[in-house]
């Protein structure tokens, strides 16, 4: 391929606890366009036997990242391979990252929780209008993905303030708390409680107490959540940014579920059935009043991030 060509695009693959995402985008201007965004739900972080990725798991996320690879090379793009949470726990995470390097000739960087809610951050309030979330406003943003919740606390515009990594996510709270069907109550109420302590305990604090934070939510169960509430017979995620989720709509949805099956909750028209025996997990590490949906994460600020070591972007064009 052209040395243009390949400049002029890029992709990234995160590889999650739950599922292994491809964002594929162009440079514009100062904008970045996506071309591609796709996601495949292989569930690494489930069912670890001694502390590692099971078999099948592991072949499952070597064939989809494979095929993404495939995906993104086809568009002109030579992708960057991102781990998350099942990555940092696996004892054999090593061993997935040589498989992948066989079969495609990446290397895989496991990022630190640090890192990647700092990703998260520098995606997630890319392309809101001003009016939505004004510059020097105070933010905290979160991502709840499926072995642990990042939370980023700072102001947009600049560079985060503090940043935690709680390891607690959908898959890990599903496991722990949402093993009967239909999920009792009492099952929810000690999932939340369990939720509460663990923030509690990693110090969740305001930066200005007196001033109200504009929240951001990122993850599969904040956007799922979003798209029930729009009631969308299809799940297309960009018809979801910036919507805002109340915590009266975290009630109403946990009550939901908590009343039906996972065979009916594959019928509720908006939930993606991959999600449905997750998104009890997902929604209940949301401790929030309200917040601001992003589809923008870490796939989006590691995108900025290639655009702006090619000189594409100025530092800090993406915010």
């Amino acid at each position: 391929m052209s040395d243009a060509r390949s400049a002029s695009i890029k992709a990234v693959i995160d590889i999650g606890s739950n599922s292994i995402k491809l964002r594929v985008a162009r440079c514009r201007g100062a904008r970045v366009d996506v071309s591609l965004d796709t996601t495949e739900v292989v569930r690494l972080g489930r069912g670890f036997v001694d502390g590692g990725i099971c078999e099948r798991a592991m072949d499952d996320a070597v064939r989809v990242i494979t095929d993404m690879v495939d995906s993104a090379r086809r568009m002109g793009a030579e992708p960057r391979l991102l781990g998350t949470m099942a990555l940092r726990m696996a004892t054999n995470a090593g061993e997935l990252s040589r498989r992948i390097r066989e079969a495609t000739g990446l290397e895989v960087r496991i990022l630190s929780g640090e890192d990647e809610a700092r990703y998260a951050w520098k995606g997630a309030v890319a392309g809101f209008p001003d009016d939505v979330v004004p510059h020097g406003r105070d933010l905290v943003m979160f991502d709840t993905g499926g072995g642990s919740t990042e939370l980023v606390f700072g102001h947009r515009g600049g560079e985060p303030e503090k940043i935690l990594s709680v390891p607690v996510g959908a898959v890990s709270l599903s496991e722990r708390f949402f093993v009967e069907d239909p999920v009792k109550r009492s099952a929810v109420d000690a999932a939340q409680a369990h939720v509460r302590g663990l923030l509690a305990a990693s110090g969740i604090e305001r930066a200005r107490p007196d001033v109200a934070p504009i929240v951001v939510g990122l993850g599969g169960g904040v956007v799922a959540m979003a798209s029930v509430k729009g009631a969308f017979e299809e799940f297309v995620p960009v018809k979801l940014h910036g919507m805002e989720l109340t915590r009266r709509d975290l009630t109403q949805q946990i009550a939901l579920y908590s009343m039906l099956t996972l065979e009916e909750r594959q019928e509720v028209v908006g939930l993606p059935p991959s999600r449905a025996d997750a998104v009890l997990g997902a929604l209940s590490a949301l401790s929030v009043p309200s917040c601001i949906l992003s589809i923008n994460g870490l796939r989006h600020g590691a995108l900025i991030e290639m655009f702006e070591e090619e000189g594409r972007l100025p530092h800090g064009a993406g915010a």
